[in-house]
């Protein structure tokens, strides 16, 4: 694909974006119980006045129209360009009560973090078996960290990042995620990873699941000793 293409091919889909953005607002005053929306930040600093007008006066106005609204602090994907994480606990601490000083009602929102919730995070895996390293390299986000990176390789986790992106999306069933033009082709990912999966594995229900419910086992665990002798 051409450079000019694929210049063309972004402006459709943000101008496609737009209009439906532009559509959503108007199901929205109908009905906001239709809708879940999923948002969040990652735990890297303060929030600042620009984080407010960017993004969480809409999250207070949404939330308040009675739309199902979930908040990820997304502490996980700290690690994912970084070689430390910093004072992270003190750092997921700020930022809720960043999200509470702004007006966010924990009455009508939900806050969690990637590390409180395992079974989010356990979706990378089927997820990462129907993507392609190549399709991963072509995200811009990816493609931007590994030009900024000067040819240092580059974290597993960075290179997977979409695919933990639309891990965050469909766990919650968010019908509604808010982004701006740069992370368009992250919602493209997350829908053909869905897409990809259904055909694969078929559509995941409380009803019909996917693979067995875990069942506990009556033996105690091996000791860490006899781990070692086996090998």
């Amino acid at each position: 694909m051409s450079l000019d293409q694929g210049l063309q091919d972004a402006e459709a889909s943000l101008a496609r974006s737009t209009e439906r953005s532009r559509e959503i607002e108007a199901e929205i005053a109908k009905d906001p119980t239709r809708f879940r929306i999923l948002t969040g930040d990652r735990p890297t600093g303060h929030l600042h006045i620009g984080h407010y007008f960017g993004s969480l006066q809409n999250r207070v106005r949404l939330a308040g129209m009675g739309i199902d609204t979930m908040i990820l602090i997304a502490d996980y994907q700290v690690i994912t360009d970084r070689d430390g994480v910093g004072p992270i606990r003190e750092r997921v601490y700020s930022l809720l009560t960043d999200y509470l000083a702004v007006g966010l009602d924990p009455q009508k929102v939900n806050f969690f973090t990637h590390s409180s919730i395992p079974a989010l995070n356990q979706l990378m895996l089927p997820f990462l078996s129907v993507v392609t390293d190549a399709e991963l390299r072509r995200n811009p986000t990816v493609k931007s960290e590994l030009d900024d990176t000067g040819g240092r390789p580059m974290s597993g986790l960075m290179l997977t990042y979409p695919v933990h992106q639309a891990a965050d999306i469909l766990f919650c069933k968010a019908n509604l995620v808010p982004v701006g033009k740069d992370q368009l082709p992250h919602l493209e990912q997350a829908r053909v990873i869905a897409r990809r999966f259904d055909e694969r594995y078929g559509r995941a229900t409380p009803e019909a699941r996917c693979s067995p419910n875990p069942t506990p086992s009556s033996a105690p665990p091996a000791p860490c000793s006899a781990l070692t002798a086996r090998r």
